[in-house]
């Protein structure tokens, strides 16, 4: 590339789709890999473009986040929710059943901001340490755990 030349921004309407996935699922709190791009009730791919798909303005492309089955071959993970007083503070984690929750408990303070601010967390109305680990309270794939300031 010569100096003084610049490089053109490519038009939005060949962005592969990877791109709305990615925002999509940071937006809301899940891995990439669970979320789906329909068109018409048909699939698109993460690799195709608009331009190459022929979408125009009018076009509308449906979002939607597949749920995990308990029956997964990935057994030894569960999928929590920690959901704080507001809506917004809803995130989901995966986490294998036999590690400690101090993990989770940290990734979300930092997430919300909270950052040393003394939190509670509870999961059925039991107040849990640290240490304690999903196999150990009996979790599974889709429970809540509560968090209070």
């Amino acid at each position: 590339m010569e100096l003084g030349k610049r490089r053109k921004k490519q038009p939005p309407w060949t962005d592969p789709l990877q791109r709305v996935i990615e925002h999509m699922a940071q937006t809301l709190k899940v891995h990439q890999d669970r979320i789906l791009l329909l068109l018409r009730d048909r699939e698109l791919a993460a690799d195709a473009t608009p331009r190459v798909l022929g979408l125009g303005v009018a076009d509308i492309i449906d979002c939607v986040v597949e749920t995990t089955s308990q029956g997964s071959s990935d057994a030894g993970n569960l999928q929590l929710r920690v959901q704080g007083k507001d809506k917004s503070s809803q995130m989901e984690f995966t986490l294998q059943r036999g590690e400690p929750l101090q993990k989770l408990m940290s990734h979300y303070r930092k997430a919300q901001g909270f950052g040393r601010c003394k939190l509670a967390f509870y999961f059925d109305g039991q107040r849990l340490a640290a240490t304690c680990t999903p196999e150990e309270l009996g979790m599974e794939s889709g429970d809540v755990i509560e968090v209070w300031s």
